[in-house]
């Protein structure tokens, strides 16, 4: 191997190594200000091998709220459908749901920034797919976050909690 040959990386790198400069722009874009402030370091932590990327306190202290707040829908519901779930579990049985409820808060705080990054880059590889307009401008419109969005889970959990008796 010459040394013009060793100072010069593969092509292959460069295309990977550009696709992942486009893909951490391209998250800048759809997380919008927090991204380089906190979630960068955070998806970076994330490997296959170590899922676990810190401890997201928001998450942790605002759960569901924080799903539909960072525009995580489909997570929002089914996160609602587990606490239904699990609070009929409980009401029929007759148990405290403190346990049920912690647990579910650190399980929130632990796994919500690796949640949100599978979401972020399932979210920029549908809008690839589909958009033929301008790319930068629906990242910004499907990211980022809402505020009323948040307020989703409020409205929901008072009526199921009115008729599980949680709240009589």
């Amino acid at each position: 191997m010459t040394l013009d040959q060793q100072s010069v990386p593969p092509l292959a790198f460069l295309e990977n190594s550009a696709s992942m400069n486009q893909l951490e722009q391209d998250r800048a874009v759809f997380v919008g200000a927090k991204y380089q402030a906190y979630y960068q370091q955070q998806f970076d932590r994330i490997t296959p091998k170590r899922q676990y990327a810190g401890f997201n306190i928001a998450a942790f202290f605002f759960g569901v709220i924080w799903l539909f707040y960072r525009k995580m829908y489909s997570y929002g519901f089914l996160a609602i459908g587990l606490i239904v779930m699990i609070g009929v579990i409980e009401t029929l049985l007759d148990i405290n749901g403190l346990g049920s409820t912690v647990g579910l808060s650190i399980a929130f705080g632990v796994f919500g920034n690796t949640l949100y990054k599978q979401h972020v880059d399932k979210q920029i590889a549908k809008i690839r797919q589909h958009v033929n307009a301008d790319f930068t401008v629906e990242l910004e419109r499907r990211g980022g976050t809402s505020f009323v969005a948040g307020l989703i889970p409020f409205p929901l959990l008072i009526v199921f909690g009115l008729y599980l008796g949680w709240l009589s």
